[in-house]
């Protein structure tokens, strides 16, 4: 089991399960491809909940499971894209 880092902007946020565990999925865009990931870590779905569906980039750190989703162990959001910023240049 390989561990990896990557960055990329959040898409298609989806909550899976809500009891008794948590879990959720997102697809990662990143440069050269799209990746589906999940996490299952409460913190880091909360933290997902509250984003706007391709406006945020975040860095994460996780393994690939044997359907070749990426399994999210840690988050960081590095940057938000605000449209209305750009509009106004």
């Amino acid at each position: 089991m390989s561990k990896k880092n990557l960055v990329g902007i959040v898409d298609k946020i989806k909550l899976l399960t809500l009891y008794p565990d948590k879990l959720l999925r997102f697809t990662l865009v990143t440069e050269e491809e799209n990746i589906n990931c999940l996490v299952a870590n409460k913190d880091i779905i909360h933290q997902l909940l509250f984003l706007n569906n391709g406006k945020v980039e975040v860095a994460l750190f996780g393994h690939y499971n044997t359907r070749k989703q990426m399994v999210v162990e840690k988050l960081m959001i590095r940057h938000s894209i605000d449209l209305k910023k750009e509009q106004s240049l």
